[in-house]
C-alpha cells in the first residue's frame, strides 16, 4: 500500500478534453499510471496519477486548467472474490469513509490495483495493514 499524489485537472465537459490532456502529457514523456474521469456537465474532474506530478501539474496549468492535488491510497491486491469486501469492512470498522475509488485488473491478471480517496489516510493505513 502506498500513499500517492494525485492531480485533478478541472475541465469543461466537452469532447476532446481528455485527448488534449493525454496528448500534452505524452509529448512531455509523462506517463499516466492511473486515471478516472466523468463529465455530467459543467466543470468536471479528470483525476490522474502520473510518473512526474510536478511536471504534469505545470503542463496542465499551461493548458489553462485549474489543477488540484491530493493524496490517495494505491493498493495492489489479489484479484479474487471477497478482497474488496474485506477492504470495505476494515475501513468501515475503523469509521473511515471512502470518498471515491477506482480499480483495474489486466485481462488474465492475478493482481488488482485499487485507488482509494478516504476521509482518514493515517487510519486507513492502519486499518489495511497486512492486507
Amino acid at each position: 500500500m502506498a500513499k500517492v499524489k494525485q492531480l485533478t485537472a478541472w475541465v469543461e465537459s466537452k469532447p476532446g478534453e481528455l485527448g488534449r490532456i493525454a496528448e500534452a502529457l505524452g509529448k512531455a514523456k509523462v506517463n499516466i499510471t492511473a486515471i478516472t474521469c466523468w463529465g455530467p456537465g459543467g466543470e468536471s474532474p479528470i483525476r490522474l496519477q502520473v510518473s512526474s506530478p510536478a511536471k504534469a501539474k505545470k503542463i496542465l496549468q499551461d493548458l489553462g486548467l485549474r489543477v488540484t492535488e491530493e493524496e490517495v491510497l494505491r493498493l495492489t491486491l489479489p484479484d479474487k472474490p471477497g478482497v474488496l469486501g474485506e477492504v470495505g469492512a476494515r475501513l468501515g470498522a475503523a469509521n473511515i469513509n471512502v470518498e471515491y475509488a477506482h480499480a483495474s485488473v489486466a485481462k488474465g491478471g492475478k493482481k488488482a490495483d485499487l485507488v482509494l480517496s478516504v476521509s482518514d489516510m493515517v487510519g486507513a493505513g492502519k486499518a489495511l495493514r497486512g492486507l
